[in-house]
């Protein structure tokens, strides 16, 4: 996403990190409003979202030392194994 010189003095005013916008981006969904599109992080999908990063991250710390064996392009995976 392109960020606007007035976003990010907002942004940098505000104390909102470039990567919570990129969360948001990719994650959450948009609403069509004012001829535009909205993302609201409400403290009910915070929350929710927080419990499913620790989930994930919990599950992330159990594949440590798997690898992915990719094609020469880096886009088709052929295997996965473990250590």
């Amino acid at each position: 996403m392109n960020i606007t010189e007035h976003a990010k003095l907002r942004m940098s005013q505000r104390g909102i990190q470039h990567s919570i916008v990129d969360f948001a981006e990719f994650f959450l969904p948009t609403v069509y409003e004012n001829q535009s599109n909205k993302i609201f992080i409400s403290k009910k999908t915070a929350r929710e979202e927080a419990v499913k990063i620790r989930k994930f991250a919990d599950i992330l710390e159990k594949h440590a030392g798997t690898e992915f064996l990719l094609d020469s392009s880096g886009s088709v995976l052929i295997t996965a194994y473990r250590r």
